[in-house]
């Protein structure tokens, strides 16, 4: 790509650069990297932004958590500028050999010292990556010497399924795949992929938008290059093909496939890389149907260095974008107010703008120490900086929703100088008495082996005054209790009262499987029991119905099936 900034005369050497003030709104600056080998040498211009709309390629990459101690100098306008080592190394690896190449850069290209200026641009910065010719994605410096092997793997693949989709038409009706030299690389070759996908871009929430909003994008691991199209091809192939995935392992073909469907796709933009390949194709439906509070709850897991950024990463969404916004209520970019701002001002929008806004609540996990819960900010406002994902048992799709689905009376409002949540709805009954808290690895199958959780909880419950709750006798309530456990929800997801035998019949073998491992590692191994002493005909029979064709067995349900003696 020929430049067609005009030449900077450089200032004396030496001086530290210093930013001056963009001429007006609409503006934004461009990074010219010139060919210079030995160092990073860069011109750094004001342009106007309806006039290099598809001139410019837009970097996305990991700042790092060290991106303010270690630091590299580069001559920017014939001045010293310091940036973060990561963006360095993507620079020298970026850079072309004749010719300048044209990049927006958001450490460069944004005076960060400037809060209002932060503002203002981050809030143009879907824009940015969307008119940009192409998105850099930079993973890193390739440190193994992995990455030409783990994209020729992925390509390879990929060749391979295309052409059994374009045979069979649909990916369900490929029949099974025998021996193939990329799938079957073995341990060793798909280790290096599982290696990629571990990288820190990926877990980094500002790359959601910037590469949702690409027409198109490149990846760059060192010096090798594959289209960020070919990596997603093949993620959606193996999270739709079970048999194929189980025999390359997990390479986080899920967490692609969550976010192409629940948030890339959601942005709707036409020019777009996911038109690229044929099976992505396929699958690039805009639903629209996504709300602020539902791509909040997704990426709640991702990264950010600034927690405003959890925010401020989607201000380009449709949905926040092109929102039913009050007039002078639209979100916008301002980091010269505290996170605790930011959140509850994007909580009462959608409380203002959400078709269904209570599910702003489902939303709400507060840490045991946050200050949310000791009245030092108000406890209705989700902390999307604290906890992890929860499950959404008001949310609205949902089959159990005691709300049903027209929006109660809820709204915000200022009372006493704090903002206060008003609720309008019915008192159904009290709860007076809850278990503590339990992560995700307590409830592991292999921790409720060691230390039984779930029984000593129902043994706590069974020392309560029920008061006639849950049933007349201890079968009627722990069968209320085993529903509460997993949400009334059945093996498929739909509502587990709908076939009560399966949701008792699965209910007993997973006591009967954790008493028998108990038994099993507390005894003696010349005295160790069968399992058939603990598993009985209807829970095998429980097991099969809950099966479809393509079900895929776990270790310990092998397990089971490797010791059960009819």
């Amino acid at each position: 790509m020929r430049s067609n900034l005009a030449a900077v005369k450089p200032s004396p050497p030496f001086c530290e650069y210093s930013y001056e003030s963009l001429p007006a709104e609409g503006w934004i600056r461009i990074l010219e990297l010139h060919p210079e080998p030995r160092s990073i040498l860069c011109t750094l211009v004001d342009r106007r932004f309806a006039d290099v709309s598809l001139t410019y390629e837009a970097l996305s990459y990991v700042w790092g958590s060290d991106a303010l101690q270690n630091r590299v100098s580069i001559t920017c306008n014939g001045c010293i500028l310091s940036i973060g080592a990561n963006l360095a190394n993507a620079l020298t690896h970026i850079r072309q050999e004749s010719r300048s190449r044209l990049l927006w850069v958001d450490a460069i290209c944004i005076n960060q010292k400037d809060a209002q200026e932060r503002s203002l641009q981050v809030q143009r910065m879907g824009d940015i990556y969307m008119n940009a010719v192409r998105v850099i994605v930079w993973l890193g410096v390739d440190p193994n010497n992995e990455a030409e092997q783990s994209f020729n793997l992925i390509q390879d693949t990929n060749t391979f399924l295309a052409e059994q989709l374009q045979e069979y038409r649909n990916i369900d009706e490929i029949p099974p795949i025998p021996h193939h030299d990329s799938i079957d690389a073995g341990p060793e070759k798909w280790d290096m992929v599982r290696r990629l996908m571990d990288l820190a871009w990926f877990s980094r929430v500002w790359m959601l938008q910037e590469i949702g909003l690409a027409r198109s994008a490149v990846v760059y691991y060192g010096k090798t290059t594959m289209e960020w199209s070919h990596l997603v091809e093949f993620m959606l192939f193996l999270a739709s093909r079970a048999d194929i995935a189980t025999r390359i392992g997990n390479v986080r073909s899920g967490m692609i496939w969550d976010l192409f469907e629940d948030v890339w796709c959601s942005f709707g933009n036409h020019l777009t890389w996911r038109d690229e390949l044929p099976f992505t194709r396929s699958l690039n439906k805009f639903g629209g149907q996504q709300s602020l509070i539902d791509i909040l709850a997704v990426t709640r897991p991702y990264e950010a260095t600034n927690q405003r950024d959890r925010i401020y990463a989607f201000l380009s969404h449709p949905v926040v974008a092109a929102g039913n916004w009050k007039a002078g209520r639209k979100l916008l970019a301002d980091y010269e107010k505290s996170v605790d701002e930011v959140y509850l001002e994007a909580a009462i929008r959608i409380l203002e703008t959400a078709k269904h806004p209570w599910t702003l609540l489902s939303s709400v996990d507060h840490k045991p120490n946050s200050p949310s819960l000791s009245g030092q900010r108000p406890s209705w406002v989700p902390r999307w900086d604290e906890g992890w994902y929860t499950y959404w048992l008001g949310y609205p799709s949902m089959w159990y929703r005691a709300g049903g689905t027209n929006p109660p009376s809820i709204c915000a409002e200022t009372t006493g100088g704090r903002p206060t949540l008003k609720v309008q709805g019915t008192i159904l009954e009290e709860i007076t008495w809850s278990s503590r808290a339990f992560d995700d690895d307590e409830l592991r199958l292999e921790n409720q082996v060691t230390g039984a959780q779930i029984k000593e909880l129902w043994q706590q419950l069974e020392q309560q005054d029920w008061r006639g709750l849950g049933g007349d006798d201890n079968k009627d309530r722990e069968q209320a209790f085993s529903l509460a456990t997993v949400a009334g929800r059945a093996v498929d997801d739909g509502p587990a009262e709908g076939d009560l035998d399966l949701h008792r019949s699965v209910y007993q073998q997973y006591k009967d499987f954790v008493q028998w491992e108990r038994s099993f590692h507390d005894t003696p191994t010349t005295k160790r029991p069968t399992l058939h002493s603990q598993l009985s005909e209807t829970t095998l029979q429980a097991i099969a119905r809950s099966r479809s064709e393509t079900y895929v067995l776990l270790p310990e349900e092998l397990a089971c099936l490797l010791f059960y003696e009819k």
